[in-house]
């Protein structure tokens, strides 16, 4: 009798308990606002507009409370503001942050793993830190913390386990040496900083196990030696230092040093030409070269990235398809987009043999050779999204029938999206090619009509354009 109480007992709390139904969730319940708004979705909490803490339940176990966008200048300087919050992540952004209490973030001590407080006024490392037993990542971008306030005892507790730190701000004059507290650091980000020089040691402590390093927007002129000492790094951004330029890329390297390196970035740092120490990087796959003037691309240069797979050069002055890419024989990917190419001729393309994908986006492209991809046998993605195009080009004609005498096995999209493309009977050349070849190729075609309401690959299904006569325009 005894046990049959207790089961029904047990039955009516597991319907009874607040927000959970059968050992499950039943609804994500926000905390309570008390100015701006609180949702929750999916254990996901994000409050707006908050110049007060809300008010959390102990009930509530969240995977990740967002507060942003609000002023609580002074709601945790002092006192337990997150008396009750349960929490693996925290997210603090744009909140006018001057100081935080000294335990504030005791109630979270054995449980948030993520904290993010990017884009306040803090001056300097807080303290509250000290306390949290679990922490592996933390934001602190976009606030005045100089480098002389990177608190080496705050630094020392954290660096058993953070794993992630993002920081940046133009008050780090110089590199905080106090960061060697950080052993096991997989990945450091570098938002931004004043400092024009690194010391040659800058990574010591943490060398052995960074996996991924960004070093962006600073006052270098050249890539740190220090790099140099990171002999497991995977990935490696340079982005956005346009005070480097191509004389600032000649750092001696040594090959084989990194045999762990796979992707380079070096957006916008005043490149004329691909770096010759790039070939240093034995497997090395994936290069950007973005936001560069690399109007002239040299035969010499990229030899130094022969041996790569993914290359993106968006938005640097190109007017051609470079022909030295002939010489990397191993590229599946080319990204030419936001660049000055008006024409592509059949030689442009043909010398990508084993390209699968290729973005030229955002291109004023004028002409198209009717034989431009049908010497591309890998192709599996073609992207030409607002390039001015009319019309789609018979290039695709060609490239489809081509695609099937190499028994092409994947297939074929092609994005055509936010281009004025006329959709009347004088596509029936298209429709004719694709249900001719159907049985040897899968294909999508993206984009919209511009002279009716339908998609394209709609249109090409319609029944009026079946009863088109045929077209004889490719």
């Amino acid at each position: 009798m005894l046990t049959a109480v207790l089961v029904c007992f047990a039955l009516i709390w597991r319907v009874v308990e607040p927000g959970v139904v059968q050992g499950k969730r039943a609804s994500c319940t926000p905390p309570i606002s008390h100015d701006g708004t609180c949702s929750c979705e999916n254990d996901v909490v994000t409050c707006t507009g908050q110049s007060l803490v809300p008010t959390f339940s102990t009930v509530y176990h969240y995977q990740k409370v967002s507060i942003v966008n609000g002023n609580f200048r002074n709601a945790i300087r002092s006192g337990d503001p997150f008396a009750n919050l349960r929490t693996d992540e925290l997210v603090l952004h744009n909140m006018t942050i001057l100081a935080i209490a000294p335990h504030a973030f005791l109630p979270l001590k054995s449980m948030l793993k993520k904290l993010d407080l990017s884009n306040n006024f803090l001056t300097v490392l807080p303290s509250a830190l000290h306390d949290l037993d679990v922490l592996e990542s933390l934001d602190i971008s976009e606030n005045s913390i100089g480098n002389r306030n990177f608190t080496e005892e705050v630094l020392r507790k954290i660096g058993a386990t953070l794993k992630s730190l993002t920081f940046g701000s133009y008050d780090i004059q110089q590199w905080p040496v106090t960061l060697k507290h950080l052993q096991m650091l997989q990945n450091l980000n570098v938002t931004k900083a004043a400092f024009q020089f690194m010391p040659q040691d800058a990574f010591y402590g943490f060398s052995g196990t960074l996996l991924t390093l960004s070093l962006g927007t600073t006052g270098l002129t050249s890539v740190p030696l220090a790099v140099a000492q990171l002999r497991y790094l995977q990935t490696f951004n340079f982005d956005h230092n346009i005070n480097v330029g191509d004389y600032g890329m000649n750092v001696p390297l040594i090959r084989g040093r990194m045999p762990y390196l796979t992707n380079i970035s070096l957006q916008q740092d005043s490149l004329k030409t691909f770096p010759s120490a790039l070939s240093a990087f034995e497997n090395l796959k994936s290069v950007s070269m973005d936001l560069n003037t690399l109007d002239f691309v040299s035969d010499h240069a990229a030899n130094s990235v022969r041996q790569i797979e993914n290359l993106s050069m968006r938005n640097s002055n190109i007017s051609r398809i470079p022909q030295a890419l002939a010489d990397i024989t191993s590229l599946k990917s080319l990204d030419l987009s936001d660049n000055r190419i008006h024409s592509i001729d059949a030689k442009d393309v043909k010398i990508l043999h084993s390209v699968k994908e290729i973005k030229l986006n955002n291109n004023p492209i004028l002409y198209i050779s009717n034989h431009a991809f049908d010497s591309n046998g890998n192709l599996e993605r073609l992207e030409l999204r607002n390039t001015h195009l009319k019309e789609v080009p018979c290039a695709l004609k060609y490239a489809i029938e081509n695609l099937t005498r190499v028994k092409h096995n994947f297939p074929l999209t092609v994005d055509i999206s936010n281009n004025e493309i006329a959709c009347t009977c004088e596509l029936k050349w298209l429709a004719d090619t694709l249900s001719t070849h159907q049985a040897n190729i899968s294909w999508n075609i993206i984009g919209n009509c511009e002279t009716i309401v339908m998609s394209i690959n709609d249109y090409l299904n319609s029944e009026s354009l079946r009863d088109c006569p045929t077209s004889n325009i490719c």
